[in-house]
């Protein structure tokens, strides 16, 4: 392995934007630590006669699970590698979607776990190395859901990823001291055939609104020009590596990494609803200092 060549470790590596990445990362002549709870899905890929099996190293891994497994499985790709250059912390779950009275708090909070806290055990692992190196890059997974949730059904996972995102801001401010670069990469809707089933005890007075909710889970995947797996972890790879649609940038690394025109248009709304509300309501929440 070359010192040009990046070492990335991916979380959730087995499917969906996971899969595309580190499939990517291979094409470009990376490694990578391609990590699952069940490494057998990676077989398709191991037995490809064009995947270089000299870049990759598959470990198993639970982001739920407890801090000093999780370090013990950081400690194995480093020993393996030397080093950890990208940390990509991809997995997660999407929970099912309903109103938040009928899913409650208890599906809530397991949610919240898997997909907040399982990227700050993952990332609290990785840290040390990176710190010691004084150099890395950390992903954090968010989703267009934490700008545009006000609708019925996807609080437990909007919730977490709002929380991801709120992580990894704060995260960007304590790391960049030791030249360790963050971002929030916060894709649209892509087709990866993530299963959104309707959870919760019914309430009869969400049924209209959880019939309506039925038929647009039923209709989303005939949704035109759904992102591309392919080209969405490309243009990843790029705005990392500061090449292709990203080597005009600088080799800056944004705080938030919009992935999709459908992400862009939401985020731009969320962005325009907050200065709208802020300045019809600036004369009510202004003024409330001690010396006004």
């Amino acid at each position: 392995m070359s010192q040009a060549q990046l070492v990335w470790f991916i979380t959730g590596a087995s499917t969906g934007l996971g899969l595309a990445l580190t499939k990517r990362i291979l094409a470009r002549g990376d490694c990578v630590v391609a990590t699952a709870r069940d490494t057998t899905r990676f077989e398709p890929l191991l037995s490809n006669p064009n995947t270089d099996r000299s870049r990759i190293t598959v470990l198993e891994l639970d982001i739920t699970y407890p801090a000093p497994v999780v370090k013990d499985i950081v400690k194995k790709a480093v020993e393996h590698w030397g080093r950890i250059d990208v940390l990509v912390n991809n997995a997660g779950v999407g929970g099912g979607v309903g109103p938040s009275e009928e899913q409650g708090l208890e599906h809530m909070m397991k949610v919240m776990t898997i997909n907040y806290g399982g990227t700050v055990n993952v990332t609290n692992a990785v840290l040390p190395y990176m710190r010691e190196r004084r150099s890395g890059t950390i992903l954090l997974y968010g989703s267009r859901t934490g700008y545009r949730n006000e609708f019925l059904g996807p609080s437990p996972y909007a919730s977490s990823k709002a929380a991801v995102h709120s992580y990894g801001e704060t995260l960007s401010a304590e790391v960049a001291p030791f030249d360790i670069r963050v971002s929030v990469v916060v894709p649209g809707m892509f087709d990866t055939g993530l299963p959104m089933p309707i959870v919760g005890t019914p309430i009869a007075d969400y049924d209209p609104a959880r019939e309506e909710l039925r038929k647009r889970v039923e209709n989303r995947h005939r949704l035109p020009n759904q992102g591309d797996p392919v080209k969405g972890m490309d243009a990843l790879v790029d705005v990392v590596k500061g090449e292709g649609r990203a080597k005009d940038k600088g080799g800056v690394l944004p705080l938030w990494l919009f992935l999709g025109s459908d992400c862009l248009v939401d985020v731009k709304a969320r962005a325009d609803k907050l200065k709208k509300v802020a300045e019809e309501w600036a004369d009510v929440g202004s003024g409330l200092g001690k010396d006004d």
